[in-house]
């Protein structure tokens, strides 16, 4: 069934108003990352630390952190010295947290699309679809992230002598340098609308990495102008939520709230409200269901349960 964006939009409200369970895989990631994160800082320390306390001698003598430049001198050695098991944690790290982010996008995608089939939506649906397909997602990431970094230096390339160039000579020209910031954006948008909705063909329709691509950047092909649109209108609903902690610009203290609170929202209400709005654009233009009709839920549960 073919919708219009505005008709699209505000079903698609009313399905994350019913399911407001749909944050959880949002915020889940967010934890796990979190605790990814600190993990990562606390390997990267232990080689570090342990050379510093081995020259400082802290528990002897806490006085020696008196001499910043000698411990500054020491860590730069301990990080050249540990740079290969240094860079192989920020590699895993990294890994870890993609794989991470891609099982709970994958559940995301899952319990969205319960809850405009069925109505409802639960987390079992979470579980089973990240399991499901947490590895391919994260094959499909890695693959356009390549596609992008090839993109970006590909592009990169003609203007390479001209920013030496300009380097050496501490005058860089700035109309080429315009140029190659302005293509790079352009590209990396137009990238980031052709893959939009990879994930979502490779979730809902159970494909492989390769085929998933194909298909997200053929869906696009297709339908640019609604993709556009409800990329836009998320867009827009962030910079909004950014243009408001100017309000709070004269206070540190309501400007760090509001910043906690934004960023609550952002997890808790766009995310998820963003992923129902993609999933509905998704199954009403690959017409995945004959029909998407809004449940009523309104009825008297007592009534119901008589």
């Amino acid at each position: 069934m073919y919708e219009d964006i505005g008709t699209l939009l505000g079903k698609g409200f009313n399905s994350w108003k019913r399911n407001l369970n749909l944050a959880i895989p949002f915020v889940l990631n967010v934890l796990v990352v979190i605790l990814l994160a600190i993990a990562m800082m606390l390997a990267l320390f232990i080689p570090i630390g342990e050379e510093i306390y081995t020259s400082y001698s802290f528990a002897a003598d806490p006085t020696n952190m008196e001499d910043v430049e000698d411990i500054l001198e020491i860590v730069g050695n301990s990080i050249g010295d540990n740079l290969i098991t240094l860079a192989a944690i920020l590699l895993i790290s990294a890994l870890l947290m993609y794989l991470v982010t891609a099982f709970f996008t994958a559940g995301a995608i899952g319990m969205a699309q319960e809850a405009i089939e069925k109505g409802r939506c639960n987390t079992a649906k979470m579980w089973a679809e990240g399991k499901k397909h947490y590895l391919p997602l994260f094959i499909a990431e890695i693959l356009m992230f390549i596609v992008i970094l090839v993109v970006i230096a590909a592009l990169s390339l003609p203007f390479i002598p001209t920013l030496i160039s300009g380097i050496e000579t501490e005058s860089p020209s700035m109309g080429p340098m315009i140029i190659w910031i302005a293509l790079i954006i352009i590209f990396s948008l137009l990238l980031s609308l052709a893959f939009a909705m990879v994930p979502y063909a490779l979730v809902i329709d159970g494909m492989k990495p390769i085929a998933a691509i194909k298909e997200g950047i053929n869906f696009f092909r297709w339908n640019k102008m609604d993709v556009f649109l409800v990329w836009l209108v998320i867009v827009a609903i962030s910079v909004a939520l950014g243009f408001l902690s100017a309000l709070f610009s004269g206070s540190e203290l309501a400007s760090a709230i509001w910043q906690v609170l934004s960023s609550i929202i952002s997890i808790v209400v766009i995310a998820p409200l963003s992923t129902i709005w993609w999933v509905r654009l998704y199954l009403t233009r690959t017409k995945k269901i004959a029909e998407l009709e809004e449940i009523a839920f309104e009825e008297d549960e007592e009534v119901k349960y008589l």
